[in-house]
């Protein structure tokens, strides 16, 4: 076969370390060993298309860490078996109808101290990353030592999006690897980078293709790969005198898309790390609190309502559209256009206006989309006029 094609082709076959077996004590998890007496261990979330972090699967995960601690392996691989992504973070299904900031922390407690139990872990650990790494699931690579990109690979903290901040250690890990102007920025906007500019910003020590894991692998726990480390200027900007400089300066650019009072998680973002960033202890510990308050904030709750609506709506188009009849109220520009896609679309729609002149311009503004653009046959165009 040419070797171009078996190129594309091994790089969409996941190296997943040895074959595991097929009745492993795990429900989420695969754990193996190769020659090298490297542990593979394999998240497979049972029952689901991506990886997320359940109480459930954190509980087995402190488990399975605790295993690895016993057999004493020369080092850990951690990969996703899922060909979508690495982690797409939080299970946010946990979340919905919080208000009781005590059992919320009570909870992050728990969770926090299986990500840092693998972090305390005495042998190499690196994260394998392909596809999407979000949220939770950047918090578990951040607590490992080294970090290997798969191009292609996304990276990022969306948390803000539903109204928090990250909360398993996300805030202080990611700070002090990471330039703070940098770290905070993407904290801040929810935004995704690429794995080139996850390597750019030292996130991850190295980018490479899948064909070449093997490789990578071997030179990250064997000592054989640079990794990346925070500069001179980094540890500078958690400094407390230049901190409180930046922090008003952060402040200032939120206040200009949200008020405090409206949009809480990017300042208690800030003021967790104006005030925590020059220890990594403390911000740990004062992240857990954060998080809890800010989870059952309205704000946080509305926004997770949101975020499930959305995936209805997207199932729903999946689905195909079963919509029969649209009533649009307002027949100016937007909603008499409206009212001409949809018809255009076969759905039946009825307009309605308190004055008779702008449904009027709404009809001649379809009749002249129908005739101009559409180009539909006359009987078809009157039809949907």
């Amino acid at each position: 076969m040419d070797s171009k094609i078996m190129t594309v082709l091994a790089d969409r076959v996941l190296e997943l370390g040895p074959r595991p077996a097929p009745d492993g004590p795990y429900k989420h998890f695969k754990l193996t060993r190769d020659e090298d007496g490297v542990a593979w261990l394999l998240f497979d979330r049972a029952d689901a298309s991506a990886n997320t972090l359940s109480s459930e699967v954190m509980e087995e995960f402190d488990a399975v860490l605790a295993a690895i601690e016993t057999e004493r392996p020369a080092g850990l691989v951690i990969r996703s078996a899922k060909p979508s992504g690495f982690i797409a973070g939080a299970d946010v299904n946990e979340f919905r109808g919080a208000n009781d900031p005590g059992m919320v922390e009570t909870r992050i407690r728990a969770a926090h101290a299986v990500v840092d139990h693998l972090e305390a872990l005495r042998l190499p650990t690196v994260a394998v990353i392909h596809g999407f790494c979000l949220g939770g699931g950047l918090e578990v690579a951040l607590a490992c030592q080294a970090r290997i990109a798969i191009e292609g690979a996304r990276f990022g903290f969306p948390e803000v999006m539903l109204g928090l901040h990250p909360g398993l250690g996300g805030t202080a890990r990611f700070t002090a690897l990471v330039n703070p102007t940098q770290s905070m920025a993407l904290m801040l906007t929810g935004r995704t980078i690429d794995a080139r500019r996850a390597r750019s910003l030292g996130l991850v020590d190295t980018v490479t293709q899948e064909r070449h894991v093997q490789g990578a692998v071997k030179d990250a726990l064997f000592g054989r790969l640079k990794r990346a480390k925070p500069g001179l200027l980094m540890r500078a900007a958690n400094l407390g005198p230049v901190r409180g400089l930046l922090a008003k300066r952060m402040r200032a650019e939120a206040a200009k898309a949200a008020s405090r009072e409206h949009y809480p998680a990017p300042y208690a973002l800030i003021d967790l790390w104006e005030a925590h960033g020059g220890s990594k202890s403390a911000m740990l510990k004062a992240e857990q609190a954060s998080f809890a308050k800010l989870m059952v904030t309205p704000t946080a709750q509305n926004l997770i309502r949101v975020f499930f609506l959305r995936e209805q709506m997207k199932k729903a188009a999946g689905a195909g559209n079963t919509v029969k009849h649209v009533h649009v109220i307002g027949a100016g520009a937007m909603g008499g256009d409206i009212a001409a896609w949809c018809a255009g679309q076969g759905v039946r729609v009825s307009l309605a206006d308190m004055k008779p002149e702008p449904i009027a311009g709404a009809v001649k503004r379809a009749a002249d989309l129908y005739g101009k653009i559409i180009r539909k046959p006359t009987d078809e165009r009157d039809a949907l006029d």
